[in-house]
């Protein structure tokens, strides 16, 4: 078995949710739709926190979290938007994320489903700018803008 199917059963034990890679259908171009969702759980974010070195205690102590001006623990913020790489992989191609800026508007919760939704507004050869937000319950938590070339 290799590391990855190891990592795979040990973050769907903790309850972390596995979405099967597949690719979106059309032609890209101005006005393609990108939407993808996923819930974020505590294995999520230890996983992130490991893995970016993150561990700022807003993510991981509830007692410390709670007497910040989020009330409780949070989502890594780079975390939520990381859902957006996953979107954008999904395009159809080959994509390589070249740029990318997000402005953080709302905390997430652990537990909540945060859903990607871009908008492709400009193409230039085979790069394109896409406008992007991540909802949470249909309000805007993060919003931006990515860049990404295809092959």
């Amino acid at each position: 078995m290799s590391l990855l199917e190891d990592l795979k059963g040990i973050y769907s034990k903790k309850g972390g949710e596995i979405k099967p890679f597949e690719k979106f259908k059309g032609e890209v171009k101005e006005g393609y739709r990108i939407e993808y969702e996923k819930r974020l759980t505590e294995a999520d974010v230890t996983f992130f926190g490991l893995t970016s070195g993150d561990l700022n205690p807003v993510h991981f102590d509830e007692e410390f979290a709670s007497k910040t001006k989020f009330g409780g623990r949070v989502v890594h913020g780079m975390l939520t938007t990381s859902l957006v790489s996953a979107a954008v992989a999904r395009m159809p191609g080959i994509i390589v994320l070249l740029e990318q800026s997000f402005r953080y508007v709302s905390p997430v919760r652990i537990g909540d489903t945060v859903r990607v939704e871009g908008v492709v507004t400009e193409v230039v050869k085979n790069r394109c700018k896409i406008d992007v937000k991540c909802l949470v319950n249909d309000e805007v938590v993060a919003e931006g803008w990515v860049r990404v070339l295809i092959w």
